[in-house]
């Protein structure tokens, strides 16, 4: 139920892990050290964790209930991947019906003015605004990830929102009204894709997406070594890796292509394997 104290925003975290305790840890820092109150014209504002820990072995979970003491934690048994880790954070969260959701990959790390610069994109919680935080490399300063266009990524934020096709959820701000409107991400995928989905839906609903103008943490992108997309590896390494829960699995891949591609899904559900087949 909302709160009947009309002078608090309430918003709730929602994050999944599987042992990476230290990068956990700094996401939750960097999460406290938020300071939105200028954009909230004087209303007090609470933060509310709910993590999956899908099956952590590293003391995950005892770490962020010694640093977040309030936090509620989903036990996984480590075949939840991201996707499935998300939902069931997402799917406690929604039962305190905050008034924004902040849906961040652990392994971000956020500036302290990362919520209000989201909040300016998205407005009050009635809004039907996506904020996407644009994030970049802690090292070289370059885009990671964010909003993303079409199949590319953008260039460098330049000082102004930017409308977005669909976005990377390493940090995204979804008001309560998007939520009432979209559900949270898709059953149908185990780790990869439901961001990007989820976007879509969104555009498809007539729903709008901006990125924030201005890098609002930090996050190194995955590297391509070692996975499908890696010409090195042979055909038969990367067709297994493609078929994996953290490639393109093809159960996930074929919603995925059905759902967002339209009349060409066809094309893009087999594009990987023609792709590993001509050893690009």
């Amino acid at each position: 139920m909302n709160s009947p104290d009309e002078s608090l925003i309430r918003f709730a975290a929602v994050l999944t892990c599987h042992n990476r305790r230290e990068k956990t840890l700094a996401c939750l820092r960097s999460l406290q050290n938020q300071m939105p109150e200028e954009l909230l014209s004087g209303k007090r504002w609470g933060v509310e964790v709910f993590l999956t820990d899908d099956g952590s072995i590293d003391r995950t979970s005892e770490a962020v209930l010694r640093l977040w003491p309030g936090a509620q934690i989903i036990s996984g048994d480590g075949s939840l991947f991201w996707c499935g880790g998300m939902r069931a954070a997402w799917t406690q969260a929604a039962k305190t019906d905050p008034d924004y959701y902040v849906l961040i990959n652990d392994d971000t790390t956020l500036y302290p003015d990362a919520i209000g610069r989201l909040l300016e994109l998205t407005g009050p919680p009635s809004s039907l605004v996506i904020g996407a935080g644009a994030v970049c490399d802690p090292s070289t300063g370059a885009w990671t990830y964010g909003g993303v266009q079409s199949d590319f990524p953008f260039p460098m934020p330049d000082g102004k929102p930017r409308p977005c096709g669909t976005l990377n959820m390493n940090v995204a701000l979804v008001p309560r009204a998007i939520f009432k409107e979209l559900g949270m991400l898709h059953r149908e995928y185990r780790h990869a894709m439901g961001d990007l989905d989820y976007g879509l839906m969104a555009r498809r609903r007539g729903f709008e997406i901006l990125e924030t103008p201005e890098f609002v943490g930090e996050c190194l992108s995955n590297p391509l070594g070692g996975t499908w997309r890696d010409s090195q590896l042979s055909r038969w390494a990367r067709l297994k890796k493609l078929c994996s829960v953290k490639g393109l699995p093809p159960r996930d891949w074929l919603a995925y292509t059905r759902r967002n591609c339209g009349r060409a899904w066809l094309r893009y559900f087999l594009s990987p394997y023609l792709r590993i087949i001509l050893n690009k």
